[in-house]
């Protein structure tokens, strides 16, 4: 199954915060799926099942994580702190068009319209951005996790593999797959291989 988060598509008036991911989570984990289950996290939703699965293992089988082995500590944290504050400032309208001339740039036309259709609250990229300044070292939380891990990011994602090498060290069950040619919108650009890769890796993790 899948599931938004605060701040994304049904759940955009839900603020994101601890709290509320964790009771999504807790309610997908407790209440929907059968059994522990192998939690996909692309980006944003890579850091959310690694603060999740790092507090309860136990809850889980696997994790897969795509494009988030970037750790948001000393000048890595700036840029995104900064981008948060300048589209804060920015009239609605400006910021629209920010928006979709940022999705333009970076996603496969058909995508746009898509992604844009979707409801999201801005206020999410501030209250990311204040639970990024509380923790930025993702790799120490998941660091003990015990579990199968499959780390996919973009061959040109340099930003996002700038870690890679330091959570393949501290994670050493993990293993890594590339999708080559792509950037940090790998998963979106190539569908049919992202979702060959979750399969096979779920395979794996339950033993099919």
């Amino acid at each position: 199954m899948t599931s938004d988060l605060p701040g994304h598509g049904v759940l955009a008036g839900v603020p994101f915060t601890h709290q509320n991911v964790t009771a999504l989570l807790e309610h997908v984990v407790n209440d929907v799926v059968a059994a522990p289950p192998l939690i996909v996290g692309y980006s944003l939703g890579g850091y959310v099942a690694m603060r999740f699965a790092s507090r309860e293992p136990e809850r889980t089988r696997g994790l897969l994580l795509a494009g988030c082995t970037l750790d948001f500590e000393g000048w890595k944290w700036w840029p995104y702190d900064a981008g948060v504050k300048i589209t804060e400032l920015l009239p609605r309208p400006w910021y629209d068009a920010f928006i979709h001339a940022s999705l333009a740039m970076t996603l496969p036309r058909q995508w746009v319209d898509v992604v844009e259709a979707i409801p999201f609250d801005r206020n999410v990229f501030r209250q990311t951005s204040a639970i990024v300044r509380e923790q930025k070292r993702a790799i120490d939380a998941i660091a003990s996790y015990p579990k199968p891990v499959l780390i996919v990011n973009g061959e040109y994602d340099f930003a996002f593999r700038s870690d890679e090498r330091r959570f393949l060290h501290r994670l050493p069950q993990a293993r890594l797959r590339i999708i080559h040619g792509v950037d940090h919108t790998g998963p979106l650009r190539r569908v049919e291989e992202f979702t060959s890769i979750v399969d096979d890796f779920g395979k794996k993790v339950f033993g099919k």
